[in-house]
Order: C-alpha cells, then structure tokens, then sequence
C-alpha cells in the first residue's frame, strides 16, 4: 500500500478577545463529538495562506485576517496516512457565523470556558501549552 501524505491548516479565530470553535454535524462526524476550529487539507498547488482562507469561508462564511502561525502538528490517520499541520492565529471584524453542512453548532468563547466543551484532545492540549498574553499581544500588534 502507497503511503499519503497531507499538508492541513487550522484556524484560532478571534473576534473581540473570544475565539471560534465549530462542532461537525451528526452525518460529517460519524462516532466522535467533538469542537475543533475552522480548517482543512490543502489541495494540490495551493499555499497554506490560501488553504486557510478557502476553509474559513468554506466552513463558516468568515473573512479572517491571518496574523502569523502559532503551532505545527502532526498524526497518523492509519498507518499509510500521515497529516501535517499548521496552527494560525486569525482575527475577523464580525462574530456572524454561517456554517457549512459539515457544521452544526459554533461557539464564541474564552479560554476560561475552553474546558465546558467535548474540544479535540489534541487541540486541547495544544491549546494549555499557549500563553494566552502572548496571543492577545499578538492579536494588538503582530507576530513580530
């Protein structure tokens, strides 16, 4: 068996010091429940910036300005089928959300509420290890 290889993109979105998380529908999420942010694999010759915009749109309708990746990851979907990804802080000027059929609930929240919802252990997880002063800095200013 061919092994595979893919390239994804999430998003933390924020709007006014809450962050974005989606929930996938009951027919897009077979046996899991979990919230996770916007993203997706990138197709062929297309760049992660461009990857990242289309899946924010795609699956919820937003225009978020990327403002610089904050984390890299990596799985194994089975054991011919690895994913690579990459993390970026996004802001947006509204909190009007139109989700996709792959979504069925959105949340704005703080990270003080990160814990009340069923988030992918693995974002979660990410999510602890950041310090949240450094994302608010870099939302007022940049990556720089």
């Amino acid at each position: 068996m061919d092994n595979k290889f893919y390239v994804a993109v999430k998003a933390l979105i924020f709007h006014e010091e809450k962050f974005l998380l989606i929930k996938r529908s009951e027919k897009a999420r077979g046996d899991y429940y979990y919230w996770e942010f916007p993203g997706g694999r990138l197709e062929f010759g297309e760049s992660p910036d461009d990857a990242l915009s289309r899946e924010i749109m795609e699956e919820t309708g937003l225009q978020a300005d990327s403002i610089c990746p904050i984390n890299t990851w990596s799985f194994f979907k089975d054991e011919n089928t690895e994913v690579v990804g990459i993390t970026f802080l996004c802001e947006t000027d509204t909190n009007s959300v139109n989700l996709s059929k792959e979504h069925d609930e959105y949340v704005w929240i703080t990270y003080d509420d990160l814990d009340k919802y069923n988030v992918i252990p693995s974002i979660l997880d990410d999510m602890k290890k950041i310090n949240m002063n450094e994302i608010y800095s870099k939302l007022n200013r940049g990556c720089n």
